[in-house]
């Protein structure tokens, strides 16, 4: 009888220094003993830290910045060395500034674009090459895309990856027995992120790729988004002005996961879907015969949550969610 094939599966990273450090440790190790990795999308964070250099005085020197509403202070290069990296392993990025260059950023929009994609390739390119140094001759592949909020800036970076396999839109071969189909890109959401698809473009593209396997009952699907109403979408729900719903003091939530996505898994029934995009929905759900797992995500607290998958020629053996 064959060995089963053990699949560790991940998503929004969001540019956490600490969770993805976590990652690499864990796959090196490999503490999990898997056969390969999945990352479902989102790799970059969304907000830029403006570290400000000024001077105290006699105290010479002092870099400051405002982190989770809280003004932090460095006065030597080891403070400020270890507020960079509290600032990164938030999944936030630290761009050192004068006064003057901060006030400039704040009036010119664009001048924070070229700031941030800046930051974003570095990191990428950064832990691509880590990924590469710290994984090598492990045995463990790791197979990712981009998620609705990576800019497409990233792309050139993860195709020159050594290690890292960007698998957008692509079918590959994963297990002995089973394909891996991939769509980074979601549905609509309120706040008009990068890669976004009208849901019957989105249901067209993931079809597509489908209509291409060898076998729809042993493929794995990978959307960064998950099905419409499965119970791994459920998220708050927004008003106009993008801000929470509150009824009778408790905040309305509901489906936000895409209806090309349910439709593709009940038309094609792939034995797993692997989801991410919604932090708060972790967990797994069946649609059918098929099983769809969201590990959820707190990578902005350092927390790294995961699933282990066990498969064979005939499905999904086993499954276990874990965290660290």
């Amino acid at each position: 009888m064959a060995k089963p094939f053990r699949l560790y599966v991940c998503s929004d990273i969001h540019a956490s220094e600490r969770s993805w450090r976590k990652f690499l440790n864990a796959m090196r190790a490999n503490i999990y003993r898997v056969d390969a990795a999945v990352i479902a999308g989102d790799l970059t964070g969304k907000a830029l830290v403006a570290v400000v250099r000024g001077h105290d005085g006699a105290a010479g020197e002092v870099w400051t910045a405002s982190v989770l509403g809280q003004k932090r202070v460095a006065r030597s290069e080891q403070e400020l060395a270890d507020l960079e990296r509290s600032i990164a392993d938030l999944g936030y990025y630290a761009v050192r500034v004068t006064e003057e260059e901060r006030a400039a950023m704040e009036a010119d929009p664009a001048l924070v674009t070229r700031h941030f994609h800046d930051r974003i390739t570095h990191r990428v390119r950064e832990w691509m090459d880590l990924a590469a140094e710290r994984l090598d001759g492990s045995g463990v592949p790791v197979y990712l895309m981009p998620g609705n909020d990576d800019d497409f800036a990233i792309d050139p970076v993860l195709a020159e990856s050594p290690y890292c396999r960007n698998v957008n839109e692509q079918v590959v071969d994963l297990t002995p027995w089973h394909q891996l189909v991939s769509m980074g890109w979601s549905s609509p959401t309120p706040w008009s992120t990068p890669r976004e698809l009208p849901e019957e473009e989105f249901l067209d593209r993931l079809s597509s790729l489908l209509k291409g396997v060898r076998d729809p009952r042993r493929t794995i699907i990978m959307t960064h988004v998950p099905p419409y109403d499965s119970g791994l979408d459920t998220a708050p729900l927004l008003s106009p002005d993008l801000r929470p719903t509150i009824s009778a003091g408790d905040v309305l939530r509901g489906p936000v996961g895409s209806t090309g996505v349910r439709r593709a898994i009940e038309e094609f029934k792939p034995v797993l879907g692997v989801h991410g995009h919604i932090h708060e929905s972790g967990g797994e759900r069946r649609i059918g015969e098929t099983l769809c797992l969201n590990a959820g995500s707190e990578a902005q607290h350092g927390i790294l949550r995961g699933y282990l998958v066990d498969l064979d020629e005939n499905g999904v053996i086993r499954t276990l969610r874990v965290e660290g």
